[in-house]
């Protein structure tokens, strides 16, 4: 049945001499070890009859050798063909056992498996989709899970250049997998961000030509990526293949399908948190999580700074900050324990994103990122808990950083207009709908001293007044100004040279039922934190009527809302 193996065989994870033995490891040990206890010395028949005859025995040898096959596929290339034959023939489960084992093995040990067992990885993936196994796709979407955003380091190119060629080889039964298609074309539009380098051109043209045919091909199935898709297609509207297809979206959609009507039906659809989910490898998914449930307010640095080295060092790695911003508004939604407790807030770990980006265009879209649920709120339909980030970020930076409280005032104030001028009365009641939600909820009991702080300058005051005129007070008459739209076309398209890019398309925010805690009597807050250690600039907060309030805004941003509802 298979050729008999040494006691010395490759192992399946690395770690290093400190760690203990991980578990996983041990179980598929275990069954490789029951398997060659039964096959050892027999001839290839005779072994498959006593391998039959075992795993008939119950669950539990069933386990046994199937783990123990899967053992030998990962770890021994020249057995792989014979054990997954074996294992195909010997199963009781149409693989289901295998299957769980195998997203068990992508999605918590990729990262430390040897380089020779994670090409056995693909190998069986690529075996399961040939025979069409159930539940093939799962493992296609563990996989594409481990490609992380902002890194074009060989691995991570390996892995999604191999992901995407069994995609192209298995076409037919891929195009059948609606969930998976939409997956795959929210990957490779974000990933198409990071290989602009030549050396990537070839594989670059062929996630361009993937995710256009899937586009045109199966419209129906992308809706359901819904209004992060705009976002994603501006990014990549100077491309000509995608710049065809954003004419024929905004002009002719019938064209694509008779059912699509155009990128308003696509902003009227929700982002699913597993699309926001699945741009995040489990491994950073983790640390955000731990990030923001378990640091205390002010021990947040050295967490920072070591995410900051292992995710964000390099100039490619700026493009994941919109993919984190993203996730922290709309995944991370903390419990009304986490919000009154001393753990670091969501706009505080958003600050330090802001003010650690060194590139100007991943900085602007991370500012889209920030507000892109402002645009279209409705608070029947969406949660507080999205848009509360962001008014968190400019009101508590007004003292530490007020450059970013400034520089994100002046984007809102001119994304409105520019965002997408055919809709741009829709996007300013979106941006109105959020700031009145914002003061009804108590997020911020009064707006004022965010919007007449003195330290802005003249300008940015001017236009703000212009912006938010019903919100701002009338203390002193300042200069109107006129935001001027800038044209349909050119909002479709980001900049060629590497500045601010245009503002992109708009669509509609998520649609979160869940609702606000409330927050008990007589709790006490800690004190505002900064985004890092570094120095305060020296800004008094005297001048904000509301500085006392401060503290509280974080607690109250979840107050009253089911009585208000």
């Amino acid at each position: 049945m298979m050729a008999e193996t040494t006691a010395s065989s490759p192992k399946l994870f690395v770690f290093s001499t400190v760690e203990p033995k991980d578990e996983l490891e041990e179980r598929f040990e275990k069954g490789y070890q029951f398997l060659t206890s039964i096959t050892k010395g027999l001839s290839e028949r005779e072994a498959n009859d006593a391998l039959n005859t075992s795993i008939c025995r119950g669950i539990q040898q069933h386990e046994d050798i199937s783990l123990g096959l899967v053992y030998i596929i990962l770890t021994e290339p020249q057995n792989t063909q014979r054990s997954y034959r074996d294992l195909t023939l010997l199963t009781r489960d149409g693989l289901n056992l295998v299957m769980t084992f195998l997203n068990r093995v992508i999605i918590e040990k990729y990262t430390k498996l040897l380089d020779a067992a994670r090409i056995q990885v693909l190998w069986f993936s690529k075996e399961l989709v040939r025979n069409q196994v159930i539940g093939a796709e799962s493992v296609c979407n563990a996989l594409l899970r481990q490609i992380a955003g902002g890194d074009i380091s060989p691995k991570n190119i390996w892995l999604a250049e191999t992901l995407l060629e069994i995609f192209l080889e298995f076409k037919p039964w891929f195009e059948k997998q609606s969930t998976l298609v939409a997956i795959v074309v929210y990957t490779y539009l974000r990933l198409l961000v990071d290989h602009g380098s030549l050396k990537l051109a070839a594989f670059r043209q062929k996630e361009v030509d993937l995710c256009c045919s899937l586009l045109r091909d199966k419209i129906l199935d992308c809706l359901a990526i819904g209004r992060d898709l705009v976002r994603l297609l501006q990014d990549v509207a100077r491309i000509p293949e995608f710049e065809k297809l954003w004419k024929e979206m905004m002009q002719t959609p019938a064209t694509l399908h008779p059912q699509f009507s155009g990128v308003h039906q696509l902003m009227s659809i929700r982002t699913p948190r597993k699309y926001l989910i699945s741009r995040l490898t489990p491994d950073m998914e983790a640390k955000i999580y731990f990030l923001l449930t378990k640091v205390r307010f002010g021990q947040q640095k050295r967490y920072q700074d070591w995410f900051q080295r292992q995710y964000l060092a390099t100039p490619e790695s700026q493009s994941l900050r919109c993919d984190l911003i993203r996730f922290i508004c709309s995944v991370v939604h903390p419990p009304n324990e986490i919000l009154c407790s001393d753990i670091i807030p969501r706009w505080a770990v958003i600050g330090w994103l802001l003010t650690t980006c060194t590139s100007n265009v991943a900085a602007s879209n991370a500012k889209l990122a920030l507000f892109y649920d402002w645009f279209f709120f409705d608070p029947e339909r969406d949660s507080i808990m999205n848009i509360e980030p962001a008014i968190l970020v400019m009101y508590h930076s007004m003292r530490p950083h007020p450059a970013i409280t400034a520089t994100l005032l002046d984007f809102l104030c001119r994304i409105m207009v520019n965002f997408f001028p055919p809709l741009s009365s829709q996007v300013r009641q979106g941006v109105y709908t959020s700031l009145k939600q914002i003061l009804e909820k108590k997020v911020l009991s009064s707006i004022s001293p965010l919007f007449d702080n003195p330290k802005l300058d003249k300008d940015l005051k001017g236009m703000i007044r212009t912006s938010f005129a019903e919100f701002c007070s009338l203390e002193s008459e300042l200069p109107q100004y006129t935001l001027s739209a800038a044209k349909p076309d050119d909002m479709l398209l980001p900049p060629a040279d590497p500045v601010l890019p245009s503002v992109p398309p708009i669509c509609k925010i998520e649609n979160d039922t869940e609702s606000l805690p409330v927050i008990p009597d007589g709790v006490t807050l800690p004190p505002t934190a900064m985004f890092s250690d570094d120095d305060e600039d020296d800004i008094p907060l005297g001048s904000f009527t509301d500085a006392g309030r401060l503290r509280r805004s974080r607690c109250f941003l979840l107050g009253a809302f089911c009585c208000a509802i």
